[in-house]
């Protein structure tokens, strides 16, 4: 019954879903680099040092990209937690 709920709702309802399930997402996502998950700090890192044309600064690193990870998993995941009981 859920499903044929979200089909039901208007266009304010969808967006909302949609809004929902890109916050969710992107909290998995932030949570996947955090924990570095098939080495993915490493390979932003290398995509970035090779392929920009402008190398980045001093301060970059894989352990930067992790802690920013570990940031946007948590605000992705609170916002989408507090959307599903609002």
């Amino acid at each position: 019954m859920p499903g044929s709920m979200i089909f039901a709702a208007g266009p304010e309802g969808a967006m909302g879903f949609l809004y929902l399930a890109w916050k969710g997402i992107l909290g998995i996502l932030g949570f996947c680099i955090a924990l570095n998950i098939r080495d993915a700090a490493y390979r932003i890192y290398e995509f970035f040092t090779s392929r920009g044309p402008f190398a980045p600064g001093p301060g970059f690193s894989p352990l930067v990209i992790r802690i920013v990870g570990a940031l946007i998993g948590a605000v992705s995941t609170w916002s989408f937690v507090s959307g599903l009981t609002s």
